[in-house]
């Protein structure tokens, strides 16, 4: 049977039965089959992935404030925790970050907070971070991959950032659990979200790929 002819039978039965799952997928089947050409579902072109990006450089501190949106920019966009945000084909940095249990730096909160205290959505990444060159994240097909190309870019012990690695204790602003007082209420520490700070001096012209544990908005598997 000739490449055409099989690929033609496949169109008309597609044709006939639009709705039909099976058939689409069996006429996909067939064009790779005789092409040799890989066809993407339209579910695969379309995943999205989450994203944060840099809010602000706390020179005094040497940190960054990095989260779901610049409101500085006007033309900012938010993050997207539960669905995504960027599609995954897209090229952007992977944010990774280094957890070595630096104490909180005495940064000042400011706001009144929302759905919870202002330091959940201000908390401490207790370590550093740091972009990678800009990727696909539809390349990675699980975590782990993510966290090995951390790894590879910085190495040993750097992993992807997460959307909850902000920590925060209730109270805390300025020098109210900071230094050795972060450090002596370790066991107080609970995990914000949204936005945190990290020690680093990451680039603020584009949005980075982040991990999210508890939501299916991330371009690879848990």
């Amino acid at each position: 049977m000739s490449n055409l002819y099989t690929i033609a039978i496949a169109l008309l039965l597609a044709v006939l039965c639009v709705n039909s799952e099976p058939l689409n997928l069996a006429y996909r089947a067939a064009v790779q089959l005789e092409s040799g050409v890989t066809i993407i579902s339209s579910s695969s072109q379309g995943k999205k992935g989450l994203t944060f990006v840099k809010e602000a450089h706390l020179v005094d501190f040497g940190i960054d404030l990095v989260g779901c949106r610049n409101w500085s920019d006007p033309n900012g966009m938010d993050c997207n925790a539960y669905s995504g945000d960027t599609l995954c084909t897209e090229r952007r940095p992977v944010l990774c970050t280094k957890v070595d249990n630096s104490p909180r730096p005495a940064y000042i909160i400011l706001g009144q907070g929302a759905a919870m205290p202002a330091s959940f959505y201000a908390g401490w990444n207790r370590g550093h971070i740091a972009t990678t060159v800009p990727v696909q994240g539809s390349q990675f097909a699980n975590r782990a991959a993510v966290d090995a190309y951390c790894a590879q870019s910085f190495g040993t012990g750097w992993n992807v950032a997460q959307f909850h690695d902000g920590m925060f204790i209730s109270g805390m602003n300025g020098t109210t659990y900071s230094g050795a007082s972060w450090t002596n209420n370790a066991k107080n520490q609970q995990s914000g979200g949204w936005h945190y700070y990290s020690y680093g001096d990451v680039r603020n012209d584009i949005r980075f790929w982040v991990h999210i544990r508890d939501q299916p908005s991330t371009c690879w598997a848990q």
